[in-house]
């Protein structure tokens, strides 16, 4: 919830619009819906959470843009776009877990991008996990 505006309308009767919109993007190679619209808990004073992986070229602009879009497309600013890009990594580990595949523009680059993330987090989740150990028993 960004600016505690109730959404009175059907947002789940938009998801379609949202998908259609991701598949004509060029820019976009996959988009996932998370949070509490993907598992089904959300309320009148949930926002939509949508993350995106975008080709590597002016992402802060192409963020901007699609915030816009997806605001038209929803009728709510009540959105948190995350750039996969650029999210840190238990973020995107958090959204893998809860995702609904909006858009699969590169299902080979999507599959690969899961895979890789998956990995990456149970290494560093265990490195992590040392640390802590070592921190909070040694004082």
């Amino acid at each position: 919830m960004i600016k505690q505006i109730p959404i009175t309308h059907n947002v789940s009767e938009l998801l379609p619009d949202a998908a259609l919109y991701f598949q004509k993007r060029k820019d976009v190679l996959f988009a996932y819906l998370f949070g509490s619209m993907a598992s089904g808990t959300c309320n009148m004073l949930s926002d939509i959470d949508i993350a995106v992986y975008l080709k590597k070229r002016k992402l802060s602009e192409k963020r901007l843009e699609i915030m816009g879009d997806l605001a038209d497309i929803f009728k709510t600013d009540e959105i948190d776009l995350v750039i996969l890009n650029t999210a840190p990594l238990s973020l995107q580990m958090r959204i893998l877990k809860q995702r609904k595949v909006l858009a699969d523009n590169n299902p080979f680059f999507r599959h690969k991008y899961e895979s890789y993330t998956m990995r990456a987090y149970f290494d560093f989740s265990k490195l992590e996990h040392r640390i802590l150990e070592r921190r909070f028993l040694n004082g």
